[in-house]
């Protein structure tokens, strides 16, 4: 929502510069010239910019998208390994005879 009103409160002094100056001007770029009203092509510019941006955005969001699946990977890897580490412990809770312990020798006098 606020990237459409942003894109709104951006683009709407664009169109109202495009349709304000309809007068076609000799528009010279390096060696290319050409007519074309200045308000068009403040307007082209801006939409080029705007789409510019939504492309550089829109590849942030997917590397920011890559690294979350990992990290829920992750998570979903190490509570695997909680509810394995909570089985153990609670199996060994059940079984209080521990090995090491019924295996030490008594000393006789």
């Amino acid at each position: 929502m606020l990237r459409i009103l942003l894109l709104i409160i951006f683009l709407a002094p664009l169109v109202i510069f495009a349709l304000s100056n309809p007068m076609e001007q000799d528009i010279w770029f390096f060696f290319l010239g050409w007519k074309l009203a200045i308000g068009t092509l403040a307007l082209g510019v801006g939409l080029l910019g705007v789409f510019i941006g939504f492309v550089v955005g829109w590849i942030g969001e997917l590397r920011q998208r890559s690294r979350a699946r990992r990290s829920e990977q992750q998570v979903r890897s190490l509570e695997g390994q909680l509810i394995e580490l909570h089985q153990r412990l609670d199996r060994l809770q059940q079984n209080p005879a521990s090995p090491a312990s019924s295996s030490t020798p008594t000393a006789k006098s």
